[in-house]
């Protein structure tokens, strides 16, 4: 074979490939096309919205399409290969027909993996909703819960300032100025959700400090606390609950001087444990519903995690009541 004929045979091929290359990109330009239309009517007729798909106009636009798809491959074959697909004598009527099953199922699959996806894409939504509906359940009980507990407080605070205001004017005076800064405190504290355990026991000290001007030397206060937890975060009034039940259930029915003692230490299972500890004993029967004990308990739940826990117990004459949680996830 000369050069000559070398060079028109490999230039035969050069344009043979470059045809083919041509074709194949037009009918993939075409297929993505065609693709994005489908996912447009789809979406606008929102058939794979619901839980249940149309299968029969699924199935006729699938196969409506892919005979369109094979329109496009034999136009293709014309414009870039002179039709020698369809001028092929080998090609027979059922060579045609298996094209548009595999552009059927080829747009098929594409279709299932957009349902797919589009089913994931739900499902993650629905998920965030759930989510976010249950932290705004949990936030509006929490509110709630805080609402509850403000006025008791300040209702057991207002009764103790009122049995000094006949003895001592100056006295309920200064109680009720630490009340108001108290209330205050509480205030800015429930707009944050938490505070740290030192903020808590300073509103403790200065309760404590109107409930000493009224019992004077029948209450007797102690401190322990680990200087390394005071700035763990917890729920607002849950050791002034428990304290305004040491001093309500203790304190109130003695005659002798009784004894609170609040300490703060971190435990072997690394839960931050606060204890209010008083002189007593849990009563059979009582009045008190213990809204503000049952109040603590659930705000613990609900912002501390299932490891949180408040629990009452009697031991050797004395009441104790026990905070437990997690250190810093308050």
């Amino acid at each position: 074979m000369t050069a000559i004929g070398l060079l028109s045979s490999s230039q035969s091929d050069l344009d043979q490939a470059t045809q083919f290359a041509a074709a194949k990109t037009f009918c993939m330009a075409t297929g993505f096309g065609l693709s994005h239309l489908w996912r447009l009517h789809l979406k606008r007729r929102a058939w794979l919205a619901g839980t249940t798909a149309p299968l029969g106009r699924l199935l006729v636009g699938l196969l409506l399409i892919a005979f369109v798809q094979t329109g496009f491959l034999l136009l293709a074959d014309e414009l870039f290969r002179g039709g020698a697909l369809l001028r092929d004598p080998e090609t027979r009527l059922i060579d045609y027909a298996l094209l548009v099953v595999l552009w059927f199922a080829a747009f098929a699959a594409w279709t299932l993996c957009y349902a797919a996806a589009l089913a994931r894409r739900r499902a993650r939504q629905a998920e965030f909703e759930r989510l976010e509906l249950e932290v705004s359940a949990k936030d509006a009980e929490l509110r709630a819960l805080q609402f509850q507990v403000n006025p008791h407080f300040f209702f057991n605070s207002l009764n103790s300032i009122r049995s000094l205001v006949h003895e001592d004017v100056q006295a309920a005076s200064h109680a009720l100025g630490q009340l108001a800064g108290m209330m205050r405190q509480r205030l800015q504290a429930g707009e944050a959700g938490t505070i740290t355990l030192a903020e808590e026991l300073a509103a403790v000290s200065a309760y404590l400090g109107i409930e000493k001007l009224r019992f004077d030397e029948r209450l007797v206060v102690t401190f322990d606390i680990d200087q390394e937890l005071v700035g763990t975060p917890l729920p607002p009034m849950v050791v002034q609950t428990l304290v305004e039940n040491a001093v309500k259930h203790g304190v109130e029915r003695m005659v002798a001087p009784c004894q609170i003692r609040i300490s703060a230490h971190l435990d072997t299972d690394g839960l931050v444990k606060v204890e209010v500890r008083n002189q007593g004993r849990l009563a059979a029967t009582s009045s008190s519903t213990r809204m503000g004990l049952a109040n603590a308990v659930r705000r613990l739940a609900l912002q501390c995690g299932p490891r949180a826990s408040c629990v009452l117990a009697e031991e050797d004459g004395w009441v104790r009541a026990t905070v437990s949680l997690p250190r810093g996830t308050a």
